[in-house]
């Protein structure tokens, strides 16, 4: 309408250049009101034009539904961790520690469980320093026998890959780029109902070039939160530490939250972050202590921050608290102590 009405003030300029008959100083006079009539009008439509209504009041969810819906988070099957930590769809969760201390170890193993006790869980895993596939598997065969597979027989290792081989994608496409690994995730989730998804470490994805580490780092935290909630899937990704820091013993300081590699954007951008530390393997490797930690957590409703400690034991590649099995406990009158043993 504004359009129709400006063509008209041009039609009305040009009626008063061309086609009037009037003195020349009267006509300057008129053309001059009509261009800054013009003018005025134009700078007042700009200036008080609204732009199209985008995402106000657009969740019409019932607030009562909303409410038991996002209140809802996922046991881990371990009472005690259950504290600190639950699967929540939607949710990014950020896991970090020192160099070769567990933090994929520990993610891995309450993954098992999960997928072990609730045969709805789906998960997509991007771990190529597990690759191939068969070398990430025999780590979950190795914590389901409790000791090494080559010990057991081809039947019983194949019986228990069974109890997960349809629900676990391990994803390494040909580029390992964020789009590539995302494009995969996002087939799985469409396809298989995928509802878990992990990027194991960030180290380890293809960065374009000529973008610098830090502006490419705040685009990809960004896209990490949108992904999670756009797909409605619990959402793991695993950060290093910066070069840890001795402590007076000898050994490195607690891993902190905000010494995540690549700046507290990470820890910003996350709804949950958690860490895995050998605390005394600095000064003594035999040592089987390890201490996890919630740091942050965005909804205190659903569980809160705070730390649980126990041990590792390598050769069951299993973790125990207070000297009871974990994995043994998890998976008491489970359909897998059933079947299997």
């Amino acid at each position: 309408m504004i359009d129709s009405f400006l063509e008209n003030i041009d039609h009305l300029h040009d009626l008063v250049v061309i086609k009037t008959n009037i003195p020349k100083g009267v006509k300057k006079d008129v053309v001059m009101r009509i261009r800054t009539m013009k003018k005025n009008l134009v700078e007042y439509v700009e200036s008080n034009a609204l732009t199209d209504v985008d995402g106000v009041n657009a969740d019409k969810a019932d607030f009562w539904s909303w409410l038991n819906s996002s209140n809802s988070a996922e046991t881990t099957f371990i009472k005690e961790y259950d504290r600190i930590f639950k699967w929540k769809r939607g949710w990014v969760n950020t896991w970090t520690g020192y160099s070769n201390e567990g933090k994929s170890s520990w993610l891995y193993f309450i993954l098992l469980i999960k997928l072990l006790q609730d045969k709805n869980a789906k998960v997509a895993i991007f771990s190529p320093e597990n690759y191939p596939r068969n070398r990430f598997v025999k780590d979950w065969v190795k914590t389901m026998l409790g000791y090494d597979p080559k010990n057991s027989t081809k039947a019983k290792c194949e019986k228990m890959i069974e109890m997960f081989e349809d629900r676990l994608f391990y994803v390494y496409p040909s580029s390992h780029d964020i789009d590539s690994i995302e494009n995969q995730f996002q087939n799985l989730v469409k396809l298989h109902q995928v509802n878990i998804t992990v990027i194991d470490p960030y180290l380890k994805i293809s960065k374009p070039s000529g973008v610098n580490d830090l502006q490419y780092l705040t685009s990809f935290v960004k896209r990490q939160e949108v992904f999670a909630k756009q797909n409605n899937v619990s959402h793991h990704v695993v950060y290093h530490q910066l070069t840890p820091q001795m402590d007076e013993s000898g050994n490195y300081v607690p891993v902190d939250m905000y010494r995540i590699k690549g700046g507290g954007s990470i820890t910003d951008g996350s709804d949950t972050v958690s860490s895995v530390q050998r605390p005394y393997r600095k000064t003594d490797a035999e040592d089987k202590s390890v201490v996890i930690t919630t740091q942050k957590v965005k909804d205190f409703d659903l569980f809160s921050d705070g730390y649980l400690r126990i041990e590792y034991h390598l050769s069951k590649n299993r973790y125990f608290l207070n000297g009871i099995d974990i994995f043994e406990q998890a998976m008491k009158n489970s359909e897998f102590k059933t079947e299997l043993f």
